[in-house]
């Protein structure tokens, strides 16, 4: 992360430099990213605020800053700010032909969704997320996104356990192992069968849930 930072920072001067307004906001937004995965979540913020606040972002380059913005809102538990952030900027996404800027607004709003489902006991909002996630699985179908795809697939396995439906989970379990394979990936079809083991051991099927864990 310290040499993308270095490359990134580098590149946010020279668009800086150059007054493109646009390339800024965007390397900022990724710089911004950089800081997320290292778990600096205020850096992140401010370096997501900046980028907004620059004259003539939009598009694209301003949903990313916003997807990114609610992740990290999501990330400090401030689960109403990340919706109010999703929800304000829907139509921003919904005109937009990226799809996979698309499914990931729907992934990131159904995992708010759970959230606040989960903390204010409200059976609606986790309704919402199922109907969420199935939007993200389709545009990221669409966009031809498999990882991402997969990815969803495994938070819909585990989400559907979660709810108590463990066949419904198996089947999307079925999916993204299905997916993470065809693309090669043995670790996320590792983590594919560690949320399975979760739904066999609730099963009462821990001879098969312990052969996953070994394998």
């Amino acid at each position: 992360h310290e040499a993308a930072k270095d490359l990134i920072s580098e590149g946010l001067s020279l668009f800086e430099r150059l007054g493109l307004a646009g390339h800024a906001a965007e390397a900022q937004a990724e710089l911004a990213h950089c800081y997320w995965r290292e778990g600096a979540v205020d850096e992140a913020r401010v370096l997501l605020h900046e980028a907004l606040a620059r004259a003539d972002v939009g598009g694209e380059v301003r949903a990313l800053a916003l997807l990114r913005l609610a992740v990290v809102e999501d990330s400090a538990t401030r689960y109403s700010e990340g919706y109010r952030i999703l929800k304000e900027n829907a139509a921003l996404f919904e005109s937009l032909d990226n799809h996979t800027l698309r499914g990931s607004f729907h992934n990131e709003l159904a995992t708010v969704y759970y959230h606040l489902g989960s903390s204010e006991n409200r059976d609606d909002y986790l309704d919402r997320a199922l109907v969420e996630y199935a939007a993200a699985s389709f545009h990221l179908e669409q966009a031809g996104h498999a990882r991402y795809q997969a990815h969803v697939e495994n938070n819909l396995g585990l989400f559907f356990h979660i709810l108590g439906r463990d066949e419904e989970a198996h089947e999307h379990l079925d999916r993204a192992r299905g997916l993470f394979v065809s693309l090669g990936d043995r670790i996320y079809a590792a983590q594919v069968d560690e949320t399975r083991a979760r739904v066999l051991l609730a099963q009462e099927r821990a001879a098969e849930a312990e052969r996953l864990v070994r394998v």
